[in-house]
């Protein structure tokens, strides 16, 4: 799994520190490091029913990686599920 330091959700920014993968149906994971407050979560999940542009910046590197959606977004352990709507 690659890291990543920041997580854009279309014109949103938040700063999280964590790993991400990309699956082959373009499902996208995100494992944060620390736990996100209940309020940060609600926020993403409220704030937008459908997410049309992800962008994923590594930790590595200043560049973005960009992803169309749309996509849904989802909590499960923990764990950020976006998923491809169709």
């Amino acid at each position: 799994m690659a890291q990543l330091s920041k997580l854009f959700l279309d014109q949103q920014e938040l700063s999280l520190l964590g790993r991400y993968s990309v699956r082959i149906d373009r499902t996208i994971v995100v494992e944060p490091f620390k736990p996100l407050t209940e309020d940060t979560c609600q926020r993403i999940l409220n704030s937008q029913m459908l997410i049309n542009r992800i962008g994923i910046q590594g930790a590595e590197s200043m560049d973005s990686v960009e992803y169309e959606g749309p996509y849904s977004c989802k909590r499960v352990f923990g764990v950020l599920v976006f998923s491809r709507v169709s």
